[in-house]
């Protein structure tokens, strides 16, 4: 088998060479153009010869694998040229949406005020470490009413577990336990802020700045250069974020272009591949495929080839 490759591969490369010394006295560009076709001309027909020489081994045809017949390759094919299409027009509309992230960028960038920017961030960090104050009061009286609340349970746990108020507490209490558990972080917030709610604790956001109004005064505003300088960037991220969505591709056409279901289109997919890489590539080709398949998938190679690379 080695024997039979490295002479084959000999032939090939002596072919080319026989090419090129031959195009030698025609014009430049003649030559080149006559180079490349007689190139992919030899690699398909080395192809060809291994996958003639090859002992097909017919796959299993099931809901995943489905035969390729010429029904099947034209919708494939016409599929695939459609997608290029949208392709070439999703990456125009990626170059022209990057553009304008890239102009709310230098927007937000103009907008900056390194004034407005360094007093509000003095203002607001003394405005928390003075508001830092209501907050621990409410943190205490929390805890002061939860130690009310086992203090109850343990002096009579049969009456106290009687009560509706604590039988929802035991409940929360219950749902707090599991997601620490689960180390589930928004389920242990929600927990808490009901909890917090049914022993009337106040100790969300607007309810601290209205504990600490009478000491620390109402919260800093935003100065308005930082509003507009936060609203140009989260639209140039925005924008950027779109723009990226318009490339992906995880490879394939979706099965309902092509009248199969998804896995059966990917499965499909892979198998065209592999046949074209080996007959455009000289590389390594799966032989599981029938026979039928071989020789339609042959004669359709040149519709295969600009379908699937462009060319």
């Amino acid at each position: 088998m080695r024997k039979r490759l490295r002479s084959t591969y000999a032939s090939m490369l002596t072919g080319v060479v026989v090419l090129v010394l031959s195009l030698m006295t025609t014009p430049a560009q003649a030559q080149l153009g006559g180079l490349r076709r007689a190139v992919e001309r030899k690699v398909e027909q080395s192809g060809e010869d291994r996958m003639n020489a090859a002992s097909l081994i017919p796959p299993t045809f099931d809901n995943t694998t489905v035969e390729i017949t010429a029904e099947r390759l034209d919708r494939y094919v016409a599929a695939m040229q459609r997608q290029k299409v949208q392709v070439a027009q999703n990456r125009q509309r990626y170059d022209a949406m990057q553009a304008e992230a890239a102009s709310f960028r230098e927007a937000a960038v103009k907008a900056d005020n390194r004034r407005d920017r360094e007093t509000y961030d003095r203002t607001t960090y003394s405005y928390g470490e003075c508001r830092n104050s209501a907050r621990e009061a409410a943190e205490a009286e929390y805890e002061r009413k939860m130690e009310e609340f086992r203090a109850r349970i343990e002096r009579d746990p049969v009456a106290a577990q009687k009560e509706p108020l604590m039988k929802e507490m035991i409940a929360l209490l219950q749902q707090s336990a599991r997601a620490h558990q689960s180390g589930d972080a928004v389920a242990i917030a929600r927990a808490q802020q009901r909890l917090s709610a049914l022993m009337d604790v106040k100790n969300d956001s607007a309810s601290l700045d209205r504990l600490a109004l009478p000491k620390c005064g109402a919260r800093p505003a935003k100065p308005r250069s930082i509003i507009v300088k936060d609203s140009l960037e989260a639209r140039s991220t925005q924008l950027s974020r779109e723009a990226s969505a318009l490339l992906e591709s995880s490879g394939g056409v979706p099965g309902a272009d092509v009248g199969m279901s998804n896995l059966q289109s990917r499965m499909v997919w892979e198998r065209l591949q592999s046949w074209l890489n080996g007959v455009q590539k000289d590389a390594p080709i799966t032989r599981t495929f029938t026979k039928a398949e071989y020789d339609l998938l042959l004669s359709r190679r040149g519709d295969m080839r600009k379908a699937f690379s462009g060319s």
